[in-house]
């Protein structure tokens, strides 16, 4: 008989353990789907931006303070955790040129030159406001440690701290909406001043996935000057990965 009570016992205290495990894994799923910390809130914000595999058709329009403006147009091929390819194919005199992140390693190839030649990240991109790394570094998650500051109903207000010295900013100050898309970034300068500033725009249905489709950088450094990506086209489908490596430039 005690042995039949302290079965029964036992089992029941397993149904309970069970059962206030349960219950505690889904609030803290809970809690911390509403109060995420930056690092995961970044994570998330390169997901929803950025399929894992993609192809897209871009345009980079750059403006200068004594009213010139040049735009070209490319073809990217873009997988995750392996690489970045930018194809140029507007205008006439940049078509044939192409740009490749592998890694975190960057290479140029014109039609002109035989072999690619290395790029740094930090560099300005094809003479616009962007550095080489903001065009082609698609994933801030990587680079960053980030911190929420601040936080409402409308989303979060957060401090990314560059992991290494080779990230072009050591700091970059985010505003992310509650629905994990970027509305603006302050990008800072190794003095500690504010170097540029972007916002994101004109959000668009890309695949399933709605994220904006003009990124604008404002050059702080050089008043008058600021840079657009926009973003024509992004369609999810498998790649050839021997394009993302320095051999395939130029083919």
């Amino acid at each position: 008989m005690n042995f039949f009570f302290n079965h029964t016992s036992n089992a029941k205290r397993s149904r309970a353990l069970v059962i206030v495990s349960a219950f505690m894994l889904a609030f803290t799923a809970s809690v911390f789907a509403e109060n995420p910390d930056g690092n995961a809130v970044v994570a998330e914000m390169d997901r929803r931006m950025n399929f894992t595999e993609c192809r897209m058709i871009v345009r980079v329009i750059d403006r200068t303070a004594d009213g010139s403006s040049r735009e070209l147009k490319a073809n990217d091929e873009y997988l995750k955790e392996a690489g970045t390819r930018m194809d140029f194919v507007e205008p006439a005199r940049d078509r044939g040129k192409c740009v490749l992140m592998a890694g975190s390693s960057m290479w140029m190839s014109t039609p002109a030159v035989s072999k690619p030649v290395r790029l740094s990240g930090k560099d300005a991109f094809m003479g616009t406001s962007f550095t080489n790394d903001d065009m082609m570094n698609l994933d801030k998650a990587d680079d960053y440690d980030s911190t929420i500051v601040a936080s409402s109903s409308a989303g979060w207000d957060i401090t990314m701290v560059a992991k290494t010295s080779s990230s072009p900013y050591p700091r970059i100050e985010t505003r992310i909406n509650k629905d994990y898309l970027p509305v603006s970034m302050t990008y800072y300068a190794r003095s500690g001043k504010e170097s540029k500033k972007v916002a994101f725009s004109d959000v668009k249905e890309f695949g399933g996935k709605k994220r904006p489709s003009v990124m604008t950088i404002v050059d702080l450094m050089k008043p008058g000057d600021e840079s657009s990506i926009i973003f024509d086209d992004i369609r999810e489908e498998p790649l050839n990965r021997t394009r993302l490596t320095p051999g395939s430039m130029g083919k």
